[in-house]
């Protein structure tokens, strides 16, 4: 119960995170578009304004000039007067001394301007003034004889900022109505968009909470060529992991039992036989005894390879590194199996192409070789041939241990190493096996970071490969 809930609440950090996301991703971009588009306005509403205040500039300006006016200030007065719709706040007209011939405002008429703005006027050269803050709008150009290309005076027109401040307010409303439309169409599409994407995960968290509960054959199915697919494939192609590590567990549990239970049974028929011949020869005492203590040495076999199978499972297992000279480890375990092959007249050939020293568990590499030529004693033909060949190069050193035995089906070479998986039940009873060998043999090379293989072909002899670094791996923790 508790890793669902942790599991709902990473679902429901997931999708608030994809929705914040979305959201964020697409309204910052819109707020700054809108602010940019603003601005922009606004510069262009700045520069048609001046224009147009510099165009009613030059036009008064040549009127002026035209009418002789420039020095007549009730002349200037009367045609001001005229134009007075054109809807300036003040009109300033300056004579060439910058003394204020006319003041629309009649505040200034008769002082003189100092003004640079007024002075560079005077010397034929026009600006403008805007400034948002102080609601101004200015313009200050020359009185100036064309044909003479003679300045007689300056004109200064004022006017507010409120016509632009108006305008753009206006925009700015129409645009926050805009923002806000889409803020909601964003969110709305956004939350509906992060439901879609996390949905398959909210599926994969069903399943996780169903395989929590044991349902270890649940699948998921998740539609589309992208990466959550992906997911999806990956995480069926675990439940069928799981699935074969319980199936695995179930027949290990069930061989374990049958291993165990077997040699107990045969104890038993024989203990039970006894009694029930309690006038039976001592000859029969002592055969059935001597079957007796084979089954009990049959058990503690087993017993012994289940704990060095438990052993080697172990994650905390440490190997016992040291120098080994491969050669005489090899040497020794031929030596010390001989007697077994000599029973069965099998010919033991050791081929070395080189001296090799490797970084290895003396004891758990000599138990994974045994396993190895012990078996292909027992499984060869009477007369047959084990081949054991060592060579290695910089890296690896690489031993293959050859046979001339039975051989092993084709759809058994992949199973070989399962524990308690044997080809010939019946055979391998009969010569003692239990079905752990080669999954020891299997764990102690992984256990050195190395490699197995087999190939065989029935009728004609196994070949096993092995490969084991001749350096002690950084990470051989296992």
């Amino acid at each position: 119960m508790v890793i669902i809930i942790k599991t709902r609440k990473i679902f429901n950090s997931i999708r608030a995170k994809i929705f914040i996301s979305y959201a964020v991703v697409s309204i910052i971009p819109l707020i700054l578009l809108t602010n940019i588009l603003l601005n922009s306005l606004e510069s262009y509403y700045v520069k048609e304004k001046s224009r147009s205040m510099f165009r009613q500039a030059n036009i008064i300006s040549t009127n002026l000039m035209v009418r002789g006016f420039i020095n007549d200030s009730s002349g200037i007065k009367d045609y001001v007067s005229i134009i007075g719709g054109q809807d300036f706040e003040r009109i300033v007209i300056l004579d060439v001394k910058s003394k204020v011939k006319f003041d629309s405002n009649g505040i200034d008429t008769g002082k003189s301007y100092a003004k640079q703005e007024v002075i560079d006027a005077l010397g034929g050269q026009s600006s403008s003034v805007f400034k948002k803050s102080m609601n101004l709008a200015k313009v200050v150009t020359p009185i100036k004889d064309e044909k003479k290309d003679e300045v007689h005076g300056a004109i200064i027109l004022t006017n507010s900022y409120d016509d632009i401040n108006n305008s753009i307010s206006s925009l700015k409303s129409i645009s926050y109505l805009i923002i806000l439309a889409l803020l909601i169409l964003i969110l709305t599409l956004s939350y509906n968009f992060s439901g879609l994407i996390t949905k398959p995960f909210k599926k994969l968290l069903v399943s996780i909470n169903k395989i929590t509960d044991g349902n270890v054959d649940e699948k998921i199915d998740i539609k589309g060529n992208n990466e959550i697919e992906e997911i999806g494939t990956a995480f069926n192609h675990m439940t069928e992991k799981l699935q074969q590590v319980d199936e695995s567990r179930r027949q290990f549990v069930a061989n374990v039992s049958h291993e165990l239970k077997t040699p107990l049974s045969s104890v038993k028929v024989l203990a039970e036989s006894l009694l029930m011949q309690p006038d039976a020869p001592k000859e029969l005492y002592k055969e059935f005894f001597e079957d007796i203590s084979k089954e009990i040495e049959r058990e503690t076999t087993i017993i012994n390879d289940l704990l060095t199978m438990v052993t080697l499972d172990k994650n905390e297992n440490e190997l016992n590194i040291s120098e080994t000279n491969i050669n005489l480890l090899i040497e020794s375990i031929l030596k010390r199996l001989k007697p077994l092959a000599d029973i069965k007249g099998v010919e033991m050939v050791f081929e070395s192409y080189r001296e090799v020293i490797a970084e290895v568990d003396k004891t758990k590499i000599s138990l994974a070789l045994t396993n190895l030529i012990e078996n292909g004693i027992k499984y060869n033909k009477e007369y047959g041939t084990i081949k054991v060949t060592l060579n290695s190069d910089y890296q690896n050193a690489q031993i293959f241990v050859i046979d001339t035995g039975i051989g092993i089906p084709k759809e058994s070479i992949n199973k070989v190493f399962q524990r308690f998986y044997r080809v010939d039940k019946t055979r391998s009873r009969e010569t003692g096996g239990t079905g752990l060998g080669l999954s020891i043999t299997h764990q102690a090379i992984l256990m050195h970071q190395g490699f197995i293989r087999c190939s065989s072909e029935l009728g004609s002899g196994t070949t096993f490969e092995v490969s084991l670094p001749l350096k002690r791996p950084i990470h051989d923790n296992i």
